[in-house]
């Protein structure tokens, strides 16, 4: 009997289902017919199955450790290439942090260049406007200014002064004094009357050799009357020796003057020569400051 509940405990454990039920079954006859040949095909057939079973549980095992294994492999390789790509981003990183940095500082050499070329450039333009000899407007700046300011000021329905002064006897200073103490006495003159005409919109300028030119915008005639004596005065009292002058023991200045009324749509040219002409007349008895009015027929531009 012990034999017999063995037999079938192994067998219960080997197979399942209507399979046991039958070895069971087949186990409960042994006693009766005392087949053990009968036990013997049994337990063979039940060593078989149970050792093709652990073989099949091998062979899984041993495809799983493969796979697990191949799965590592690739997990390994993926690490590797996540590592590499890592290390390329930041070295891609520091090359365009590094490229930015040379760019900005190239983009600084260049607004520096930029600068100072445009401060070279507008210094030459400045020069280019101003007199060498006296530090003032040019006659280029002149023509420019006063072209301007008349339009400027024809729109604002203001009138426009302009003054021309000329001195007087300078050329038989020179010649008696010598070319150095004339251009020395340009400058003298030419300070004095940039510091007499300051406010903004004035402009003093050398006309000539030895004429000088001041735009007064929004300016009446009565007050270009007296900012023109007080230019005279101006150089009167610097006490310029001129032992060549008929009118005076020092150098002194004739001056002109002439207003353009805004309704009155003239050329500059017609405001030069007005006060041209009334310089020529303060000439004839130097030291003096004379007015004329603009003479040509009005001019509308278009």
């Amino acid at each position: 009997m012990r034999l017999r509940g063995l037999i079938a405990l192994m067998l219960i454990c080997s197979t399942s289902g209507a399979h046991a039920q039958d070895l069971i079954g087949a186990l409960t006859n042994i006693g009766d017919a005392r087949s053990w040949a009968t036990v013997s095909v049994l337990l063979g057939l039940v060593l078989a199955v149970t050792l093709s079973t652990l073989i099949g549980v091998r062979r899984g095992h041993k495809a799983m450790d493969e796979k697990f294994l191949e799965l590592e492999r690739e997990l390994s390789r993926n690490q590797k290439t996540v590592m590499i790509l890592k290390d390329a981003h930041e070295e891609l990183e520091v090359r365009v942090r590094d490229r930015t940095a040379d760019l900005e500082m190239s983009y600084r050499k260049l607004d520096d260049v930029r600068d100072s070329l445009k401060a070279a450039n507008d210094r030459l333009t400045s020069l280019a406007r101003i007199d060498e000899l006296t530090g003032i407007a040019n006659r280029m700046q002149f023509d420019e200014t006063l072209d301007i300011e008349i339009k400027r000021n024809i729109r604002a329905q203001r009138p426009v002064s302009l003054i021309l002064a000329e001195l007087d006897f300078f050329e038989p200073y020179c010649r008696s004094y010598g070319r150095k103490r004339g251009e020395q006495a340009l400058k003298k003159v030419a300070t004095a009357v940039s510091r007499t005409f300051k406010r903004a919109p004035d402009v003093v300028a050398r006309y000539d050799d030895q004429s000088f030119a001041i735009i007064l915008p929004a300016t009446e005639v009565r007050d270009a009357m007296r900012f023109a004596e007080r230019m005279r005065q101006v150089v009167y009292q610097l006490c310029i020796p001129n032992s060549e002058s008929a009118v005076a023991d020092r150098l002194t200045v004739s001056v002109g003057i002439a207003t353009m009324q805004p309704d009155k749509l003239y050329k500059a040219k017609d405001l030069i020569a007005a006060s041209g002409r009334a310089m020529e007349v303060a000439q004839q008895n130097s030291n003096t400051v004379e007015f004329d009015a603009i003479r040509s027929e009005p001019a509308v531009e278009a």
